[in-house]
């Protein structure tokens, strides 16, 4: 075995399972409160976002359990290998099935953030670009959706038949995994060519699409905001609560983001520089199991009505 150092305890499948239970618990509590804050308390001005807010915060709560407690990924990087720990194992559930719940996860949690940001551009009447008819904005949906969804499943398309092969070729890569990586049922979903095609083509497509919208959103909800001001219907007190708002889901995005992006950037320079430990992968995995409570908090802090909701309670 490949020494750890002082994170050794943190390499363990027992641990991560242990800590992502931990997670679960504290995040429930707040998920709830935020659906009963979204639903209950939303002030009236705020009325016409209170379904967009509501199913960011419901695509973020099915992310973090799909990750923190359904799946709980002990993963193998840099190989697309692992062990599931979650509650899906427990049951018996294919680790197919599992495989493509992990990479599905976070192509709604993209769809709702895009959805966010179009919903707020769509709200100035000035916008050009905004969806005027349900319809075509439920087309547009299904239909990124729908392509984030199939570029996913491109990861279990080539799943190796001799999984006990895959994984010796995998020891050419990691050449001491952990002691599980051996006597566990770990999951190999390509081989390391597909892997890497994976990595270097697909992975980026995807990113490239959902950022490429995200921008595009975020760019109209700025010009409108800050740049063109054309409307002379909209009061001053309104666009006030608009920019307002605007922030807020801002900030929903960017916090989470930042802090998971935060052990990514440290993960990808130790494995560029052979230094990658498993206790680092967990690490990140725990992380990103952590958003979820994040992504709730922040949508009970940074908008005003929801934070006075709170604060009565003490």
């Amino acid at each position: 075995m490949c020494h750890e150092g002082f994170l050794h305890f943190l390499s363990s499948p027992d641990s991560l399972k242990s800590i992502c239970h931990v997670i679960t618990y504290i995040e429930v509590p707040f998920h709830i409160f935020g659906v009963y804050c979204i639903v209950a308390k939303t002030p009236g001005r705020m009325k016409n976002v209170k379904w967009n807010l509501l199913i960011m915060h419901f695509s973020i709560i099915c992310l973090n359990l799909i990750m923190s407690f359904l799946l709980i990924p002990f993963m193998m990087v840099p190989a697309l290998a692992g062990v599931p720990l979650g509650f899906l194992e427990e049951l018996g559930v294919p680790q197919k099935f599992q495989m493509y719940l992990a990479v599905t996860g976070p192509a709604g949690t993209e769809s709702a953030t895009v959805y966010l940001f179009e919903s707020r551009a769509s709200i100035n009447i000035d916008n050009t670009f905004r969806f005027t008819r349900a319809r075509s904005r439920l087309i547009y949906y299904t239909g990124t959706l729908a392509l984030n969804c199939m570029i996913y499943t491109l990861f279990i398309f080539k799943v190796p038949e001799d999984q006990e092969a895959a994984k010796l070729d995998i020891l050419k890569f990691i050449p001491c995994p952990t002691r599980e990586f051996i006597t566990e049922p770990a999951f190999v979903p390509a081989d390391q060519e597909w892997s890497n095609f994976m990595l270097m083509c697909l992975i980026p497509i995807f990113l490239a699409i959902g950022a490429s919208q995200f921008l595009f959103f975020f760019s109209l909800s700025v010009y409108y905001l800050f740049v063109c001001k054309l409307s002379f219907s909209i009061s001053h007190q309104t666009r006030k609560m608009q920019l307002c708002f605007f922030l807020g889901i801002l900030a929903l995005v960017l916090i989470p983001f930042v802090i998971q992006a935060f052990p990514y950037v440290v993960i990808t320079v130790m494995m560029k520089n052979d230094k990658l430990t498993q206790a680092m992968t967990n690490i990140y995995f725990i992380v990103f199991g952590m958003h979820g409570c994040v992504g709730s908090v922040v949508i009970l802090f940074v908008h005003k009505g929801y934070r006075n909701t709170i604060f009565r309670f003490f």
